[in-house]
């Protein structure tokens, strides 16, 4: 099935693209691969809109998320922010085994209309779903995913390396 005949035949769209850095290419990815048939859909932003390497700043300049131009260049759509803040590492073991042993939580932001369905999806992929404000919070998401990316990748931010196995966890539930 085509990308635009899939968009019309679901609920909830998650955006896993290569990220842009202004607001004229989060716009283009909004026009080019969601466009109209967008309207009354759920949309996850998983994006990152870093500049290039070895910076890879987010965007403190603009003064506003990639998250948030997203949810202005679709009106009629419900934009959250998800899934930005982990590396691979962690999104094939939510279940924390290669950390603390504990399901790890899943932080995101936006709507909050539709919150259920977005909660929905991140249960299914394995996170404990945990909501942490409107999408303008996508602008401290997308910073601690610079400050993740600063910790863990070599040649990208300090000299002293966390390394990736780590992850910003909000613990919510006592340990076991």
């Amino acid at each position: 099935m085509s990308v635009a005949d899939a968009i019309k035949n679901t609920d909830v769209i998650i955006v896993a693209v290569p990220s842009v850095h202004d607001d004229a290419g989060i716009k283009t990815v909004a026009d080019s691969l969601l466009g109209p048939n967008a309207a009354g859909k759920v949309i996850i932003d998983t994006t990152n809109p870093l500049n290039s390497y070895p910076n890879l700043e987010v965007r403190w300049r603009e003064g506003t998320s990639a998250g948030e131009v997203l949810a202005a260049a679709l009106p009629n759509s419900v934009v959250y922010k998800a899934f930005n803040t982990v590396g691979v590492e962690h999104m094939s073991h939510p279940d924390g085994s290669l950390i603390t042993g504990q399901q790890l939580s899943m932080l995101f932001c936006g709507g909050p209309e539709r919150l259920e369905e977005v909660e929905e999806v991140i249960s299914a992929v394995g996170f404990d779903p945990a909501y942490v404000g409107p999408i303008r919070y996508a602008r401290n998401l997308e910073a601690m995913a610079e400050l993740w990316l600063h910790l863990g990748v070599p040649g990208a931010g300090t000299a002293h390396k966390w390394g990736r196995n780590f992850h910003f966890q909000a613990l919510r539930k006592p340990p076991q």
